[in-house]
C-alpha cells in the first residue's frame, strides 16, 4: 500500500550485535542493548545530499560513520533508492551511537540497517524485511550482524539454494546475562577476514558442527553446564586471536564460578561471557588480559534486545 504522507522526519534505533558465539562462525547472530540512533530530516531545497552530524559517546569517525554523502548510513539509503527506484530528498543526518566501532560489535551493520530503514520509509511505500535483509547482506557481505540488528533477538541463519538468506528466530534464555569486554583497539573486520585460511580440515569442520549443534541444545534444555565446551572454536578465533595483543590470553581465561562460557565477539576485538549474573569479576579478568600490554578496556554488562530496529516517523 502506497504511503501517501509526506515525511518531514524519521527516527531510527538499531541494536548493536554479537556474532558466531565460538563455534557458531558465520551461522547466528544476536541483538544486544546498545544503539546507533539516527535521526533523518528532509531539507527542502539544499543543493548538498546531505549532512551528517555526530553527537553521543562514539564521536570519532571510521568508514561506518564518516562525514556527509561517504557516511555508510546515507550510503545505504542511496543503495536503497538506486534498487527501488525512487528519488532521494535533500537530508540531514543526526547520529547518535552508543555502538564501538571496528570491535566485533555490529556497527556497521547497524549503521546498514538504519540506512535501509530510513531509506524505506522516503521510499513511500512497503518494502519487505527479508527484501531489506537482502539489500544489507549486499552491502555488508555477510548476515550475521545485519539479520540480529534487523529483527532483534538470537538469530540464525542459512543461504538457501537459490542463494537467498534465509533466517530463523529462537528465543534467548533470560536468565543466560551477557558481558562484553571492549579493548580500546581497532579490528576491521576486512583484516579478521583476511587471516582466515581458504580451506579447513574435515576434523576441525566436525569439531565445530558438533560444538554448534551442542551450543544450541544445551540453551534449549538449560544446560549451562556444557556451554564451556560448546563454545570451542576452530574456524576462525585460533587465527583471529593473534592480531590483537592479549587476546590469546583472554580467549584462554580459566573456567570460575559463574562464568559459563567465553567467546571473540563476532570479527573482534571484542570479547562477550556468558555469566550466570552480571558482575564485574569474570570481565574484570578478562580485561586485565589486554591491560598488561598497555590497551585499555570498556566493560559493558548487556541484556537482549529483541525488537530489533524500532522507526518513528515525525
Amino acid at each position: 500500500m502506497q504511503n501517501k504522507r509526506n515525511i518531514n522526519s524519521i527516527q531510527i534505533r538499531v541494536p548493536a550485535s554479537t556474532s558466531n558465539l565460538g563455534s557458531g562462525f558465520d551461522c547466528c547472530g544476536l541483538a544486544l542493548q546498545l544503539y546507533l540512533t539516527v535521526r533523518a530530516t528532509v531539507v527542502p531545497n539544499s543543493d548538498v545530499k546531505c549532512r551528517v552530524r555526530t553527537i553521543g559517546p562514539i564521536k570519532d569517525c571510521l568508514d561506518d560513520l564518516r562525514r556527509d554523502k561517504d557516511n555508510l548510513i546515507y550510503q545505504s539509503i542511496e543503495f536503497l533508492a538506486e534498487q527501488e527506484g525512487f528519488t532521494l530528498p535533500p537530508l540531514r543526518l543526526s547520529v547518535c551511537n552508543e555502538i564501538p566501532l571496528a570491535s566485533g560489535l555490529g556497527s556497521s551493520a547497524a549503521a546498514i540497517i538504519a540506512g535501509l530503514k530510513l531509506g524505506s520509509a522516503f521510499a513511500r511505500r512497503e518494502i519487505p524485511d527479508d527484501r531489506l535483509l537482502h539489500y544489507a547482506t549486499q552491502i555488508e557481505g555477510h548476515a550475521c550482524n545485519v539479520a540480529a540488528a534487523l529483527q532483534g533477538g538470537f538469530v540464525l541463519h542459512f543461504d538457501d539454494e537459490f542463494g537467498h538468506v534465509k533466517t530463523f528466530k529462537k528465543p534467548w534464555p533470560s536468565d543466560l546475562k551477557i558481558v562484553i569486554v571492549t579493548p580500546h583497539h581497532r579490528l576491521p573486520t576486512k583484516q579478521a577476514r583476511a587471516i582466515l585460511p581458504n580451506l579447513v580440515t574435515t576434523s576441525d569442520a566436525i569439531f565445530n558442527i558438533q560444538h554448534w549443534a551442542l551450543f544450541n541444545a544445551a540453551l534449549d534444555q538449560g544446560r549451562y553446564e556444557f556451554l564451556w565446551e560448546a563454545m570451542q572454536d576452530r574456524l576462525h578465533q585460533p587465527f583471529r586471536e593473534i592480531l590483537v595483543p592479549g587476546l590469546r590470553e583472554a580467549l584462554a581465561t580459566e573456567q570460575r564460578d559463574g562464568l559459563l562460557g567465553i567467546a571473540l565477539s563476532g570479527a573482534g576485538p571484542s570479547v562477550i561471557a556468558l555469566t550466570e549474573r552480571h558482575d564485574s569479576s569474570a570481565a574484570d579478568s578478562i580485561a586485565a588480559c589486554f591491560q598488561k600490554h598497555g590497551i585499555a578496556t570498556t566493560i559493558h554488562c548487556l541484556g537482549v534486545e529483541n525488537a530489533g530496529a524500532s522507526l518513528m516517523v515525525f
